[in-house]
């Protein structure tokens, strides 16, 4: 049988697939939650270091930030820079250059210069210095290689030009007299994409004043930030609506200094990768716990269902009329009780059938040595009836009687069931020494006293006989004596005993000893086989194949005359004491009623 055929069996099936099924779904239930909590793990370790490169890209504004207010107090501080301060506010390039020569300070540091370290020291942070004054607005414009110039631009281009970044401006004041103001446009962009970008595969996208662009390509443009919603945003939940979303991490920043707003995206993989091995190790780990539990619980359920088909088939055997015995081997569990009870049930119903049989045969001999020749039963009953009729020609009435007594019993011994009721065997045990009396006239008498409630008792036919018949073979003498046979019967407790005694004399204990050790099942068989005779061992082995252990008999002298023959039965109902093979099939198949 293979190890899967155990879910051809019912119970097995619906339990192991009970098992999957919760396996299956604390397995996934473990899993999943595990990589929940890894992802949770993973994004706020993503946020982590956003948000150092956040503070980063902060700190370095601040720093510029620090460096202008360095360079303006610098400035107010200088009289020969405040002063060369005021020939370049609005004023065009030439008006400057002639400013400086009229007033001799071309051998001093100029404001210019001074602009020019401010720029290097920012890192060329500073994009655009924008002078407003009444007159115009001077455009000073920084690239990142260090080179400068000087224009005037137009309002709308200056407001243009505040777009592209943070706009840092302080008014001027000239003896208390405003005069404009400066503005110090910084590369936000700058900062953002040194501190994020550098933090290994990130994607950037920077939104100032209304404006948004992305920063960096390492993600080669695989992730959409228009998909971020504006709850998202401001709450750094961010649901895209793009398949490729749980591929990334997202992680947003809002500048309240700076007024810009930052998003960035990372690969999940490459801040989950820590949790995602003990993810695999765990997985594998419950893999192998699980296939070794199931492997255990398919090497159970399989032998377990081998035994319940090997049950299963013996008790079809049983049903066919064969009985074959189940291995039960080294198992104790309830298979094995049960197993074990269906053994000796079988050994029983062989023994009841084989008792049956054997009292069957018993029966059949019995009638047959009943009989003194092989006479045809027909003729016999005629020629006993015809001398019946006879003795009534003549008015012998007696003589009529004991010859219908005598075709009754022969009629009855030949022709009833094998087992008949407690009842029916006294009356054909008293059609018996009715004849007796006839034969020996005033000489014997007998007497039958057996309880109303005891005989409905099922019994084999013809054991009572035998015994009456015993007391006149061996004790009976031919004198002058009243001879007197006496059957008593009565219930004592669980128990009915039936006893057989007379006043015909006595026999020697030697004698009784044997016989009382002839009255068990092996010695009644040999007996039977061995002789084929209808003595009290033959009468004892008829009745142990029809009560079993539940019988015993015993003899023993009767005092102060004759001898007592006693039958016990145990455990008998009223109606009867057998158990038949049929009903106990059935009754173990389950077809049977309790």
């Amino acid at each position: 049988m293979k190890a899967s055929n155990f879910l051809q069996l019912k119970i097995y099936r619906r339990t192991f697939l009970i098992y999957l099924f919760i396996v299956i779904v604390f397995f996934f239930f473990i899993i999943s939650n595990r990589y929940k909590n890894a992802r949770l793990a993973g994004q706020q370790l993503f946020s982590e270091h956003m948000d150092r490169a956040f503070s980063q890209a902060e700190d370095e504004l601040d720093g510029v930030i620090g460096t202008i207010d360095n360079f303006l107090i610098r400035l107010n501080s200088s009289p020969v820079l405040k002063k060369d301060f005021f020939y370049f506010f609005g004023a065009t390039p030439a008006e400057y250059t002639a400013a400086r020569l009229r007033s001799g300070d071309m051998a001093y540091e100029s404001y210019l210069s001074a602009c020019d370290n401010l720029v290097t020291d920012s890192d060329y942070l500073i994009r655009y210095i924008l002078y407003y004054c009444e007159e115009n607005i001077m455009c000073m414009e920084y690239s990142p290689e260090g080179y400068s110039r000087c224009r005037r631009i137009e309002p709308e281009e200056g407001e243009a030009l505040g777009r592209t970044g943070y706009v840092y401006s302080r008014d001027i004041y000239r003896d208390s007299v405003y005069r404009g103001k400066i503005s110090f446009i910084l590369d936000v962009a700058v900062p953002i994409e040194r501190a994020f970008c550098q933090q290994g595969d990130i994607a950037v996208w920077l939104e100032l004043q209304g404006v948004g662009r992305r920063l960096g390509d390492a993600l080669d443009g695989d992730v959409e930030f228009g998909g971020i919603t504006e709850s998202g945003r401001h709450s750094g939940l961010l649901p895209l609506t793009d398949w490729k979303t749980g591929k990334y991490f997202y992680a947003v920043n809002a500048s309240e200094n700076y007024s810009y707003l930052v998003v960035a995206a990372g690969k999940a993989g490459e801040y989950m990768r820590t949790r995602i091995k003990e993810l695999w190790v765990l997985f594998f780990g419950l893999l192998l716990v699980f296939l070794l539990i199931t492997i255990l619980y398919i090497r159970q359920f399989s032998a377990d269902g081998r035994f319940l088909q090997e049950i299963l088939r013996s008790v079809e055997c049983a049903r066919n009329g064969s009985f074959r015995q189940i291995r039960v081997g080294r198992r104790r569990d309830e298979y094995a009780v049960i197993a074990m009870q269906l053994n000796g049930l079988y050994e029983y119903l062989e023994t009841l059938i084989q008792q049956k049989y054997e009292l069957t045969i018993s029966q059949q001999r019995t009638q047959m040595q009943m009989l003194s020749s092989q006479l045809n039963p027909h003729f016999l009953y005629n020629t006993l009836e015809r001398i019946r009729l006879r003795a009534l020609r003549v008015h012998n009435t007696e003589l009529a009687q004991a010859t219908a007594n005598l075709g009754l019993l022969y009629r009855n011994i030949v022709k009833t069931e094998p087992i008949i009721t407690l009842e029916k065997e006294i009356a054909i045990t008293r059609q018996y020494l009715d004849l007796m009396c006839f034969l020996y006239d005033d000489q014997f008498l007998y007497h039958c006293d057996v309880k109303e409630e005891l005989l409905g008792i099922q019994t084999p036919k013809i054991w009572m006989q035998p015994i009456m018949e015993n007391f006149f073979k061996h004790n009976f003498r031919e004198d002058e004596s009243i001879k007197i046979i006496v059957l008593t019967g009565e219930k004592c407790g669980e128990e009915t005993r039936l006893t057989f005694f007379d006043n015909m004399g006595n026999i020697p204990e030697e004698q009784l000893e044997y016989l009382n050790g002839c009255f068990t099942p092996e010695k009644g068989k040999r007996d039977e086989e061995g002789r084929g005779g209808i003595g009290l061992q033959n009468v004892y082995h008829r009745l142990w194949l029809y009560y079993g252990d539940k019988v015993t008999m015993t003899i023993r002298n009767n005092e102060p005359s004759g001898v007592c023959i006693e039958v016990l039965l145990r455990d008998c109902t009223d109606t009867t004491c057998e158990v038949s093979s049929q009903a106990v099939m059935e009754h173990f198949l389950g077809k049977g009623e309790d």
